[in-house]
């Protein structure tokens, strides 16, 4: 029985781990350690490894560290996810945007949150390996998790609380310190190098003197003043982020490449788009609640309401099919391509967040003027009725209290016992009025009229918000006009609807707009003129997307509801930004015509080459059944990284770097084209000479 089968479980964990691939004892290389607990799939893989001897040079055996490259994330790296998962699920169902400066504090907090997981997740998929010391800051980590939990509920710099966010930044400090002594161990383990400890100190410094801020900034908040030195969290925690990536381009030890970096935002972009999913359910959940449960007649869904949510369905699925056909081997890019497609993750996973939101606010906002319109209209009908009819004051109050009662019964106000209360007083004043007042209407007789059924109309509307579970416009008063005040129920949802419609639009645009800059960045070849049309094409549409919240830029014309701002409101505004994904979509796979539009590329530039004999047979003899792959191994070398396969590498063939070299390219495109010039004169020749005789 081996010491392994003694072991409880599957694998023995050690106090510290360490990625670092130590020299063989022959000394002819460097061997590549075991790691602990990677992700299932690729755990066989690893294994495989675990004495391989990697040839490298006697110089950089002294002088370098090398690291194991983990091909997937590990599963503490995905249960780590799960977190980030819950507080943004947390803080988008508790965080209303009904203003700007609620739409600039959910901004803030996803800066804090994404900018804290990518910082965690850039030493994880470099440096993390299973033991005792990982697991226990792994525990802190997670911990710092829980704290933007809590934090989220009450997190609103306009309205703070002090203890709220001084904990904030002292879980900001405390994340960054156990960043800085996690990099320091592996500066620990690297100190017999010559190179790559001054970066790993760098590294190490500059999570040390961000823990630091962050634990002055704590002692910034008092109790009853506001300050605005939160900014330093935002400020702070970008400039830590271009820093680590920039230090990442000058250190091979701190290089991303052969890590699975491009992986880890891939999950997370799925863990938004998860979370937009989660969104559109909840929104079909209290739209089944309003008409199935709340209408007695079990009316069905509205044309619009089934149009709408087939649209928000469709854009999730649009995106992701767009983002993950868009996405190219990010080991292809070179060390600067693969910082700007990190980074550019932020913006877009922050303007998916808002655009996946503001699309299903969109169906909430429809079926909230659906409901209002409906009780407003059934009050009006009551009223008219009676009036029409021998009216006296006690009858109005009778035919309007048989529509509100029932309905505020249905739809439970904010403050009922305060809504009830105020109802029976309104009533009672309409009862009060003289019956002549229906014959011959005096002027202050009306006006009070009008005031009352403006302050019930607005009781049916608010307990319409309630049931959303959006909260009543604060800034909305009662009017004095003599209208039945469809025209205002309306006016206070787009009040609140103004900037829904503008940051959907502008995210729409934000969101096509960065996933088409990483599909360049990330796609090196083919960039024919076809594939350049389609780009622009891609690119017109974010703009055009982007620029249709200049129509929301005078309120006071929305309000006035002139022509050109009817769109706002419209039910056609979230099938527009699908129907424009759709058509990026399609536009996407069409097939690339094959007899124009590609630039240089002329017929017969490229030709079977044949290998020889010996490397088929080496191929077939170490299962390379996927062909030739010199001109793979010609960009690993060139952009300094190694694939998977660092001890198979497929032989070059003849001459090809060689040849490249000899001369420059222009000086080869001349020799080509005096070369077709020479066949083409060549053929006239023949030609004439046959016709001749």
């Amino acid at each position: 029985m081996s010491h392994h089968d003694l072991d409880y479980t599957g694998q023995r964990l050690q106090l510290v781990g360490s990625r670092i691939v130590e020299p063989s004892e022959c000394g002819s290389g460097h061997r590549v350690m075991p790691m602990r607990h990677q992700h299932h799939h690729h755990h066989q893989r690893a294994s495989s490894r675990e004495s391989e001897d990697v040839p490298i040079s006697k110089e950089q055996s002294r002088d370098s560290p090398e690291f194991f490259k983990n091909e997937a994330a590990t599963n503490f790296e995905l249960f780590y996810d799960l977190w980030f998962v819950a507080n943004l699920n947390v803080f988008t169902g508790i965080h209303d945007i009904s203003n700007l400066a609620q739409f600039n504090s959910f901004i803030g907090y996803m800066v804090l949150l994404w900018t804290t997981w990518l910082l965690t997740t850039l030493y994880d998929v470099r440096f993390t390996a299973d033991s005792v010391w990982e697991r226990c800051c792994k525990a802190i980590h997670l911990g710092v998790m829980i704290g933007f939990a809590e934090i989220g509920t009450n997190f609103d710099p306009n309205d703070q609380i002090v203890s709220v966010f001084r904990t904030m930044s002292l879980f900001l400090a405390v994340s960054r310190f156990i960043l800085a002594l996690q990099y320091g161990m592996v500066l620990f383990q690297i100190r017999k190098y010559a190179d790559g400890k001054r970066p790993m100190a760098f590294t190490a410094v500059l999570h040390l003197v961000a823990a630091a801020i962050y634990l002055g900034v704590s002692f910034r908040y008092d109790m009853g003043r506001t300050s605005r030195v939160f900014l330093v969290w935002y400020i702070g925690g970008v400039i830590e982020m271009a820093l680590h990536l920039s230090f990442s381009q000058l250190s091979h030890v701190l290089t991303f490449l052969g890590t699975h970096l491009g992986e880890r935002l891939n999950l997370l972009t799925l863990v938004i788009l998860g979370e937009g999913c989660i969104i559109l359910a909840k929104s079909i959940t209290l739209v089944v609640k309003d008409t199935f449960v709340k209408d007695v007649n079990f009316t069905m869904w509205s044309p619009e309401i089934i149009g709408l949510v087939t649209a928000s369905t469709a854009l999730i699925y649009i995106v992701f099919q767009l983002y993950f056909d868009w996405m190219h081997d990010e080991h292809s890019m070179s060390k600067r391509y693969q910082v700007w497609w990190t980074s550019l993750h932020l913006p877009f996973h922050i303007a998916l967040t808002l655009l996946l939101e503001g699309a299903n606010q969109c169906i909430v906002w429809t079926r909230v003027t659906e409901s209002a319109t409906e009780a407003v209209e059934k009050v009006v009908k009551a009223a008219q009725d009676v009036i029409a009819d021998d009216p006296t004051s006690q009858k109005v109050s009778d035919s309007i209290k048989d529509v509100i009662e029932p309905f505020l019964e249905k739809y439970e106000p904010i403050d009922p016992l305060e809504a009830w209360e105020s109802v029976r007083h309104l009533l009672a004043n309409i009862a009060s009025i003289p019956d002549s007042f229906w014959e011959d209407p005096d002027e202050s007789t009306k006006e009070e009229f009008n005031a009352d059924t403006t302050e019930l109309l607005n009781t049916m509307v608010n307990a319409v918000y309630n049931a959303f579970e959006i909260a009543p416009p604060e800034d909305d008063k009662p009017t004095d006009q003599p209208e039945y005040f469809q025209s205002e129920t309306a006016m206070s949802i787009s009040r609140r609807f103004i900037l829904i419609y503008i940051y959907l639009f502008a995210c729409a645009g934000i969101v096509l707009l960065m996933m088409t800059i990483m599909h360049v960045i990330s796609k090196r070849k083919g960039w024919t003129p076809f594939n350049i049309f389609r780009t622009v094409i891609c690119i017109a549409v974010s703009i055009v997307l982007a620029l249709l919240t200049i129509i929301a830029s005078n309120e006071d014309a929305v309000f006035r509801d002139e022509h050109y701002t009817s769109f706002i409101g419209s039910v056609w505004m979230l099938p527009t930004i699908t129907l424009c994904y759709f058509g990026v979509l399609i536009l996407t796979h069409i097939p690339h015509p094959s007899g124009w539009c590609m630039g240089h590329l002329k017929r017969g530039t490229y030709k079977e080459v044949e290998a020889p004999r010996d490397t088929r047979e080496s191929h077939v003899l170490t299962g390379m059944a996927k062909g030739n792959h010199h001109i793979a191994d010609y960009e690993d070398r060139r952009t300094g990284y190694t694939s998977a396969n660092n001890g198979v590498q497929s032989p070059p063939l003849a001459g090809y770097v060689e040849r490249r070299n000899e001369l420059p390219r222009h000086e080869r495109r001349q020799l080509r084209d005096s070369h077709d010039r020479r066949r083409s004169s060549g053929a006239r020749n023949t030609t004439e000479y046959r016709a001749s005789h």
